[in-house]
């Protein structure tokens, strides 16, 4: 992938943090994705970006023949003293944690020659894609992301996506089992008993009976600096429809919370009982599989459903 430019990308980082220092600005947060920055980052100004970053993006979307387009793009820098003491590793594996926290799912795609490309992907509160890399030399972290956005041929992919059927006022529609997310294929490592976990899951259930029941499940994990967080909820009850609108009448709502590094913190609750009132649209993915939506005041989740 892109080998002819590699060498040349590697050779141009050593400009990054000579010849264009005058150029980088510090940088808190992220312009393109808004989450917060390991401490130290600088930004590159758009005029400043070498061309074979620049070019190195572009062989990237243009990978998606035709598929893709590029969106805006973001180029960060981490060197000095204070970058030295943490290294590559700790600063990136701290970038995606943040990322992941804010709701991306991380996953490196290809590393050659020192240079580690990946993607990003975040499904709610809409769909976003994200491409880049990032390597190191002279003591200097260049990393550069764009964003990846449909192109214009992709128009009828994308309005069935978001088309919105209609809801029925009965529970047909609504009956079976319906999922979102999976557990990551990334590993952490305790460097201390050298287990691995994976770094980062999701799984939420629901399942609507015919006869105005429910049940869900949820279930999330978190590991950072080899400590795992999970967080398990089983809530059940009954359900209504009204309309386009679904209110949930839990009649057991019951979380539990633990923390590998800190078990004294683990905590288990049955929460206050209260109805929760939701919008309900029903979509088609770009798979043509059927997805149900519940959307309130803090967004929309979308469950697709399963095979009984």
């Amino acid at each position: 992938m892109l080998r002819k430019s590699l060498f040349t990308f590697l050779f141009s980082l050593s400009a990054v943090s000579f010849s264009f220092a005058q150029e980088i600005e510090p940088a808190v947060s992220s312009k393109l994705t808004s989450t917060s920055l390991p401490a130290n980052a600088g930004r590159l100004s758009p005029a400043s970006v070498p061309a074979d970053i620049s070019n190195t993006l572009e062989k990237l979307v243009a990978a998606g023949e035709g598929t893709l387009r590029q969106g805006d793009s973001e180029v960060l820098v981490w060197n000095g003293k204070e970058y030295e003491k943490v290294g590559k590793a700790t600063t990136v594996n701290r970038l995606m944690d943040t990322m992941k926290v804010a709701g991306w799912k991380y996953e490196v795609t290809a590393e050659e020659n020192g240079v580690t490309f990946f993607a990003l992907v975040r499904e709610t509160p809409k769909r976003q894609g994200l491409i880049g890399f990032y390597a190191e030399s002279d003591a200097t972290l260049v990393l550069a992301w764009t964003e990846v956005l449909p192109n214009g041929n992709q128009t009828k992919n994308t309005e069935k996506i978001e088309k919105v059927e209609a809801v029925s006022t009965g529970k047909d529609e609504i009956t079976g089992i319906w999922r979102k997310g999976g557990m990551s294929m990334l590993q952490d490592r305790n460097t201390i008993t050298g287990a691995t976990t994976p770094s980062n899951g999701m799984n939420l259930k629901f399942v609507f009976h015919p006869n105005g029941r429910f049940e869900f499940v949820g279930y999330l994990q978190s590991t950072m600096y080899g400590c795992t967080t999970d967080l398990f909820n089983d809530k059940q009850g009954k359900y209504e429809i009204s309309g386009t609108k679904i209110t949930l009448i839990p009649s057991k709502n019951y979380w539990k919370n633990t923390y590998s590094c800190s078990p004294k913190s683990n905590k288990e609750r049955n929460y206050t009982l209260e109805n929760e009132t939701y919008d309900l649209k029903f979509k088609t993915d770009e798979y043509g599989k059927s997805n149900v939506c519940l959307v309130n005041a803090k967004g929309e989740t979308c469950y697709r459903k399963e095979k009984e």
